[in-house]
């Protein structure tokens, strides 16, 4: 059974994680989508690589379609929506290295 804690909290979402299974829950709006550590990782590169393209929109339309590792599913999200959803992916990914990095024992 997974203990999650959590890795982010804000007015757009959250993000958890069960530090035994390392399966993460991202909360973004309405959606809610279950990523594995690599998943979460390419995730969090399509995100800032789409927030970096669109980041002087002034849209307010949702016009920007992430796919999800589950089949036939997307997100979608306004250009505003995209730079909140970038940000908050920066902030679990520099956690997530953080715990790799205590984790690792050194050698003996």
């Amino acid at each position: 059974m997974c203990n999650y804690q959590t890795l982010y909290h804000g007015a757009a979402g959250y993000v958890i994680r069960c530090p035994h299974c390392k399966g993460i829950q991202l909360a973004f709006g309405t959606t809610v989508v279950n990523l594995d550590t690599a998943e979460f990782s390419c995730f969090k590169k399509m995100v800032t690589r789409l927030a970096d393209d669109h980041h002087d929109a002034t849209l307010h339309e949702k016009s920007i379609c992430l796919p999800l590792p589950a089949d036939h599913v997307m997100m979608l999200v306004t250009p505003a929506e995209i730079g909140d959803l970038s940000h908050m992916a920066a902030e679990v990914q520099a956690l997530l290295d953080t715990y790799e990095i205590l984790e690792i024992s050194p050698a003996e």
